[in-house]
């Protein structure tokens, strides 16, 4: 019965983007801008908006982390009905405005879970408009082809344990609906950006790397925090401590104090962006997670805060990743936190400083708002381009 409800509920959402989308477009001359929605995951819908010009935001849902403004904030209405019927009029007036639209995560303005936004995208293309998706993790990432993965190589990966930490995240019913979302990218997107190795899915055509957004404001070296007299600091500050490894962080830091090791260890659980941040600018070392084979926002935010970055990311898994990334953190796979972490503190202030610099200089060519706005706009271009040829 709840299906049959959430089905009809979508029909509404369809029947309303028609009726006022056919009103709006007498009104409104559609513009090639561009809009980002609908979900603030890992700050990327408000940077996304900050590198494209004449863009606009919408976000449905509060995030406790972040504290930013958008142009269209549906995160207060409720009942979640009434967003429902919101949503799809203003992606009616939205469609006759924009040309463009970039989709962060899995989420749509119509309920996405009914085909994984294909019709949504549908509508989209019919009315001219270009889509791209970026996905950010275990909204796309398939349980399935990762236990076959992390099978034939005889390692763990972060499905692994996220299994036991987001109840039935693995469900036969929650794959399905990734597996939507892969098929109705892939049908109609002009661009994907997914690594293909950190989050396995069902994409068969080539998809571009992840992009990182960080201001140049916020890229800051501190040589001052490693002259010889400071004691190391190491901060972890795990969103999910289960699939980040917190465990292993912890049972390395316990032993590395029985054997008489001296640093101060900060642990960072559940607290606000600005909290973390403060924290990574007095950091010599920081332990991000270890089963993923991308560095994360938090690995990028501690390599721009000059801090010498211990991480599973992993080139020769991960080949999206740029440059020399191997070269840019400590690579460093979950069997090993204990042996890489003593390494780094049998090192002089001076060696640390010269990692942390390697990853600060990476962040510098492959991660500023300047590299992955002339990254992003182009591909846009690239299509509208297209778009234009082919009509």
């Amino acid at each position: 019965m709840k299906k049959k409800l959430i089905v009809f509920y979508f029909k509404i959402q369809v029947f309303l983007f028609t009726i006022f989308n056919f009103l709006f477009r007498i009104i409104y001359k559609q513009k090639n801008t561009t809009v980002i929605g609908v979900e603030e995951i890992a700050s990327f819908l408000s940077n996304i908006k900050k590198v494209i010009p004449f863009s606009v935001n919408v976000n449905f849902n509060f995030n406790k982390f972040y504290n930013y403004s958008y142009d269209y904030d549906l995160s207060a209405i409720k009942p979640r009905v009434f967003k429902g019927i919101y949503s799809a009029i203003l992606l009616a007036y939205l469609s006759s405005k924009h040309k463009n639209f970039i989709y962060i995560s899995g989420a749509g303005f119509f309920i996405s879970d009914v085909d994984g936004r294909e019709t949504e995208f549908r509508l989209l293309k019919s009315k001219g408009c270009n889509v791209l998706c970026f996905y950010t993790g275990s909204d796309i990432r398939s349980f399935l082809l990762m236990d076959k993965f992390s099978h034939e190589n005889e390692i763990d990966v972060i499905t692994t344990y996220q299994r036991i930490s987001h109840k039935n995240i693995d469900s036969k019913e929650n794959e399905a609906k990734r597996k939507m979302l892969a098929i109705a990218s892939e049908k109609y997107a002009d661009a994907i950006f997914n690594p293909n190795i950190d989050q396995m899915s069902y994409f068969k055509r080539p998809t571009h790397s992840i992009l990182y957004f960080v201001e140049k404001n916020q890229i800051r070296e501190y040589p001052d925090k490693f002259s010889n007299n400071e004691i190391v600091k190491i901060v972890h500050a795990p969103s999910s401590p289960i699939i980040k490894g917190t465990p292993l962080v912890r049972a390395a830091i316990k032993k590395l104090k029985e054997e008489g090791y001296i640093f101060n260890y900060v642990e960072l659980i559940d607290k606000p962006n600005k909290v973390v941040l403060e924290e990574l600018s007095t950091a010599h070392i920081v332990l991000n997670e270890f089963y993923a084979f991308v560095p994360g926002v938090f690995g990028i935010e501690a390599m721009a805060n000059n801090a010498v970055l211990l991480t599973s990311a992993d080139k020769n898994i991960e080949p999206s990743l740029q440059g020399e990334a191997n070269e840019a953190w400590v690579v460093t796979p979950y069997w090993l936190v204990y042996d890489k972490l003593k390494e780094q503190l049998d090192k002089t202030m001076l060696e640390l400083k010269e990692q942390a610099d390697k990853g600060t200089e990476w962040v510098k060519k492959y991660c500023t708002e300047e590299y992955s706005a002339k990254y992003l706009n182009n591909v846009i271009n690239e299509i509208t381009n297209c778009a234009t040829q082919l009509d």
